[in-house]
């Protein structure tokens, strides 16, 4: 898989999730488990570690989702930045 569809296809996962602008607990595992599955060096590694730290409980709360939004949507952003250039 090339970066580009790599990059694709980690948009097309994340972006119903995020259109709630929410992401529940069942919703971080899929990402978190995508994420692991397809990092290459340490692409993700940031993204995983923040879901690592708030998946321990077993629940992602209001203030997790948020932020995991708002991560997510940088890590989005910075692909499109990077396909366009």
């Amino acid at each position: 898989m090339t970066q580009k569809e790599l990059h694709d296809e980690f948009w097309l996962l994340t972006k119903g999730m995020l259109q709630d602008s929410r992401l529940d607990t069942a919703e971080a595992n899929v990402v978190k488990r995508w994420l692991e599955e397809h990092q290459r060096g340490d692409e993700f590694a940031t993204v995983i570690e923040k879901l690592d730290g708030f998946l321990k409980d077993g629940f992602i709360d209001q203030f997790e989702s948020r932020q995991l939004v708002n991560s997510l949507g940088s890590v989005l952003r910075a692909l499109n930045d990077t396909s366009n250039a």
